[in-house]
């Protein structure tokens, strides 16, 4: 068994820097914001074509209670 807990030189260390942040911009209107249970559980709920994820669920839950 090797227990040898010498260090070494990384190899490459400094040329993949730190990761890229993509940011998408806040949404136009915040009012639908308002009662939304979505932005609390810590993603982002809206796009930047100005959808939004409870407007998407309504939309499909009201197909669905129409069968």
């Amino acid at each position: 068994m090797n227990n040898d807990l010498s260090t070494e030189a990384k190899t490459n260390a400094g040329e993949t820097g730190p990761p890229k942040r993509f940011t998408v911009p806040p949404p136009k209107d915040t009012t639908r914001c308002n009662g939304c249970p979505y932005p609390g559980v810590g993603f982002i709920c809206w796009s930047s074509d100005g959808s939004c994820l409870r407007t998407k669920v309504e939309r499909i839950s009201s197909r669905s209670r129409g069968r």
